[in-house]
């Protein structure tokens, strides 16, 4: 058993690696928070329930933007609510009403929740309390591809009275964008991260990312027969790689943003990670969720919103691993 203070240090040294883990975000909740009273209320009981009512706020926006961080704000709660300024970049207080005649006291705040400090360490805490950190879990590898339509056939009865199904066909491509974003935030979350084109050789050619390619360009997820050769290729390894990340970004067409005037491209993310040591279980996922960049022509529209998908689906990512102390 880890000593009190070797933990603490531990989660300290954590926590720090995840200060660059996420990306730099600001989200806006808000809350009611009814305080009941005796006697006579004072500054001090006012204080105690817009305190209460801002952390409410931020249990508020876990619950509905961040599921898979509740069981890492319940351990750490108690901090929180103790330090909740240093989480905020901004609250103000909307209404406030005092009942006396039932000694009620209801306050309505709004918050600017500094999400990156929020889930860095919320993170940080869910890795750390177990004291599960052996660098044996530590190893991940990816492959995350950017994907734009290709053609898309309807379903229809044929002349012959046949049915013809739908088919969908990408064009399906890694990019620089994506493997840099996603690289960043499982590094800095204290992951060792390996290209996976580095391990094509290692693994005798069983993974090998052109199948990822070929049946995203197919479908939305990998074939059976890919999926199990990578397995199988990592975790032949001599030092074996833990988990496999998998996912597709889709590119839709781009628009003109009514507000700014810059052109608009809509991003739809689908990830998950396998556990390799546990025949490809599904350990965290992600989607499909959408996201959405602005740039001054299509093409750097296009790489803003692939770059904020990429970190938003790798934090999400993180985040579900952490809540299971990986």
């Amino acid at each position: 058993m880890a000593s009190d203070s070797t933990r603490y240090t531990r989660l300290l040294a954590l926590f720090l690696a995840f200060c660059c883990a996420f990306p730099a975000l600001a989200v806006e909740s808000k809350s009611t928070y009814t305080y009941t009273y005796s006697g006579r209320l004072d500054s001090d009981e006012k204080a105690e329930a817009i305190m209460q009512a801002k952390v409410k706020a931020i249990e508020s926006w876990i619950a509905t933007a961040q599921p898979y961080q509740e069981r890492n704000f319940a351990i750490a709660k108690d901090d929180i609510t103790a330090n909740v300024d240093d989480y905020l970049l901004s609250s103000a207080v909307i209404s406030k009403e005092n009942k006396k005649d039932i000694k009620q006291f209801r306050v309505v705040v709004r918050v600017d929740i500094n999400d990156t400090k929020m889930l860095n360490y919320l993170t940080a805490i869910g890795r750390a309390k177990d004291g599960n950190m052996d660098d044996e879990d530590q190893y991940i590898t990816f492959v995350f591809v950017a994907r734009e339509l290709a053609s898309r056939t309807e379903a229809k009865n044929t002349a012959s009275g046949d049915f013809k199904r739908a088919k969908t066909l990408w064009q399906a491509t890694t990019t620089s964008e994506i493997d840099i974003a996603v690289g960043e935030v499982f590094a800095d979350a204290n992951y060792y991260v390996i290209e996976a084109a580095l391990l094509e050789e290692d693994t005798a050619g069983q993974l090998d990312v052109n199948n990822f390619l070929m049946d995203y360009e197919q479908g939305d997820d990998l074939t059976p027969s890919t999926k199990r050769d990578a397995i199988r290729g990592l975790k032949s390894l001599e030092d074996p790689v833990q988990y496999l990340a998998i996912g597709t970004l889709d590119v839709d067409e781009h628009v003109t943003d009514d507000v700014t005037g810059l052109y608009k491209v809509p991003v739809s993310v689908t990830a998950k990670i396998l556990s390799v040591k546990r025949r490809g279980a599904t350990m965290a996922s992600i989607g499909p969720v959408q996201y959405i960049g602005l740039g001054p022509t299509p093409i750097v529209a296009k790489n803003n919103a692939l770059k904020t998908a990429a970190q938003e689906m790798a934090a999400g990512l993180i985040g579900q691993l952490s809540s299971k102390s990986i």
